[in-house]
């Protein structure tokens, strides 16, 4: 099949899900429109009928007819588009285990980060926070136990996820692990520190993974800012 002549991605800016469309774009070089859909108003008729049904985003159509829906497998066709990007390792194992690193933080990561930042309530802010950094400790654990492949940057070894190079597990989970500075800012006063990895080693190569991916340059170029972040979080709260 002939790759697309023209992409149009429907994203929204400060939306997590989004932000694995427009890194798989970023990453993979690939030419495309941008549309932004503001969240905060309800959707335009025209999404609705001809784009998602739902209002959700993020949306790409294809060529001005077939449209892909859902965030994974909106970053997953670009992806493919462009097996050169080198996204996914060529090793089965490390595919798979690509895969259940993102399924872990959405189902089982992700409600507990949620959880930890976004309630106030003082009463049970210690088991939210504990809660919080026991979860992460786990996510480590899958870090440090990343398969090793045989191919050059896939040894395992970091920062990123399966070594030195940045796949798809990476991209997938970007946009999280900038909002995890946002728990120390909004709990502070309920007495949360993130753990330096001196503090608790259990930490170590979930910091290091953390810090890598965040500083990547199309995550830094792509998405928003700790500081954008906060501000939009603190006006969604009052």
């Amino acid at each position: 099949m002939a790759p697309p002549q023209k992409l149009v991605l429907y994203t929204n800016r400060f939306c997590p899900y989004c932000a694995r469309a427009v890194l798989a774009m970023a990453e993979t070089k690939q030419p495309h429109e941008t549309i932004e859909i503001d969240l905060k108003a309800p959707r335009p008729d025209w999404y609705l009928k001809e784009i998602n049904s739902y209002g959700q985003v993020p949306a790409v159509k294809v060529d001005d007819k077939d449209i892909i829906l859902e965030s994974l497998i909106v970053a997953e066709y670009v992806a493919d588009l462009h097996p050169e990007a080198g996204l996914f390792p060529m090793d089965p194992l490390q595919r798979a285990q690509s895969r259940y690193l993102i399924q872990h933080w959405g189902a089982r990561t992700n409600p507990v980060q949620q959880k930890a930042f976004i309630s106030l309530d003082a009463s049970d802010a210690s088991k939210r926070h504990q809660d919080y950094i026991t979860e992460l400790e786990k996510v480590d654990t899958l870090l440090r136990n990343a398969p090793k492949g045989s191919e050059p940057g896939l040894d395992g070894k970091g920062p990123y996820f399966l070594g030195s190079r940045f796949t798809f597990a990476d991209l997938a989970l970007a946009s999280f692990l900038t909002r995890v500075p946002l728990v120390e800012h909004f709990q502070k006063d309920l007495g949360f520190k993130f753990p330096t990895k001196e503090e608790n080693p259990n930490l170590a190569r979930f910091i290091e993974w953390q810090d890598a991916v965040v500083k990547r340059e199309s995550v830094v170029k792509h998405l928003p800012s700790k500081e954008e972040l906060i501000e939009v979080y603190e006006k969604s709260t009052k």
